[in-house]
């Protein structure tokens, strides 16, 4: 996101669709979840509303400013998913429906939106036939996925949003024959990861004009890669491209946006031991996921 977001004229939105970053999101999405299910064919208001707004920028007015105020430093911390205190219940209301042309407040001006979200893998296909959007869907090793969740102890990793939905289950689990996970930690997390991998897969099955790379495949030789993607995104690549790609190829851990390109691919090597991976193998073999094979998980394996 940060390297595409270095092209020319670009605005870079990074999850304005998630709660815990964007006020706005809250009442957008209530009604619908953390991971919001749509077809094309279905709508809903508020999520609509929401992405008019994204796709023009994402620019935060005084409402949503005032609500962010109001859920102050903890907002990162807050589970929403339908569970409403009072505050967030309020701070949601007051930032609901923000103004699609709302101005920037640097008063610049933007020719293309790069919008990045964790949250959209459900609704991806209703978005693109609800707009006119280039779609990039960017895959991982589902094991540097679980080692990286268990590593920042990511909040949608412990909870159970996935898992119990109803609408999930019937469009995804029920079809696929997938049973649901058991009270161990990390077999809960490797079967969300499954169903939003094999959800994925299947999605962008049925749209080959559509964009798709693995993490590993551009850290495999990150400039030649970005640039062969900004090429099929039609971007500008710029100096500041460059730049940020040397500055930021360079050791760091958790939410810092900062890694060694070159030690990405395998970390999860080190990073899980070998119990870990077993109960990561055998929860995805459930779900039809092609991408990765059983080869892909043998320890010593590079690539």
């Amino acid at each position: 996101m940060q390297v595409l977001g270095r092209s020319l004229g670009a605005r870079l939105v990074g999850e304005p669709d998630n709660e815990d970053k964007y006020p706005p999101a809250i009442h957008a999405k209530h009604r619908l979840g953390r991971y919001p299910v749509l077809a094309p064919g279905e709508d809903d208001r508020a999520y609509r509303r929401l992405w008019e707004w994204i796709f023009n920028g994402a620019h935060e007015g005084r409402r949503s400013l005032l609500a962010r105020h109001m859920l102050g430093p903890g907002i990162q911390q807050r589970i929403f998913d339908g569970r409403m205190d009072p505050v967030t219940w309020l701070a949601g209301t007051l930032a609901r429906d923000p103004r699609p042309d709302a101005a920037p407040a640097d008063g610049g001006t933007h020719r293309r939106v790069i919008a990045k979200s964790i949250h959209a893998q459900l609704a991806l296909e209703w978005l693109v036939s609800t707009f006119d959007v280039d779609v990039l869907v960017l895959l991982r090793h589902p094991a540097s996925v679980l080692a990286s969740w268990m590593e920042v102890n990511l909040k949608d990793a412990r909870n159970s949003t996935l898992a119990t939905r109803r609408d999930i289950r019937l469009r995804y689990v029920d079809r696929w024959d997938v049973p649901p996970p058991g009270r161990d930690p990390v077999e809960s997390m490797s079967w969300k990861i499954g169903l939003l991998t094999a959800a994925l897969e299947e999605v962008t099955a049925r749209h080959p004009t559509w964009h798709v790379r693995t993490h590993e495949s551009l850290c495999s030789d990150p400039p030649g890669e970005f640039r062969r993607l900004y090429g099929d995104l039609g971007l500008e690549w710029t100096q500041e491209t460059t730049d940020y790609m040397q500055d930021h190829n360079q050791p760091g851990e958790g939410f810092v946006v900062k890694r060694v390109a070159s030690e990405l691919s395998d970390s999860w090597q080190r990073r899980l031991d070998d119990n870990q991976v077993a109960t990561l193998r055998k929860v995805l073999s459930m779900f039809p996921i092609t991408t990765w094979s059983d080869e892909d998980f043998v320890r010593g394996r590079t690539g």
